[in-house]
């Protein structure tokens, strides 16, 4: 029970973010250029890459140490990592030594970041 509260909380967060800041439907980032790609388009590609690893702390400690507050597209790209966290298996997170408290906390933490109050 504790799970399915904790995936809907995770849900609501990251959807009211993106319909209200980005006015989308859901907080999936999607590259600027594939020719040119820019910092952020690196880092969400270097994020998916690091969680497709199990390397979800590495990732999760790479996402802090490159948001930028001023940057929203950082804010969506946290959201969708958050977002992707939550759709794995309990069993998946527990491969890669990560919980379903850790990924609330974590996107309290980016919401805070960007001052926002959900």
């Amino acid at each position: 029970m504790h799970k399915d509260y904790l995936m809907r909380q995770i849900e609501f967060i990251t959807t009211a973010v993106a319909e209200l800041i980005f006015n989308k439907p859901s907080s999936r980032y999607e590259a600027q250029s594939e020719v040119r790609q820019i910092e952020s388009d690196l880092l969400y590609v270097l994020l998916c890459s690091m969680v497709n690893d199990k390397n979800i702390n590495g990732a999760e400690d790479l996402l802090f140490d490159m948001l930028d507050a001023d940057n929203h597209e950082h804010l969506l790209i946290a959201t969708d990592f958050y977002n992707q966290l939550s759709s794995m298996t309990d069993e998946d997170l527990i491969k890669a030594d990560f919980t379903r408290d850790e990924i609330e906390r974590g996107l309290g933490e980016v919401n805070e970041t960007f001052g926002l109050s959900v």
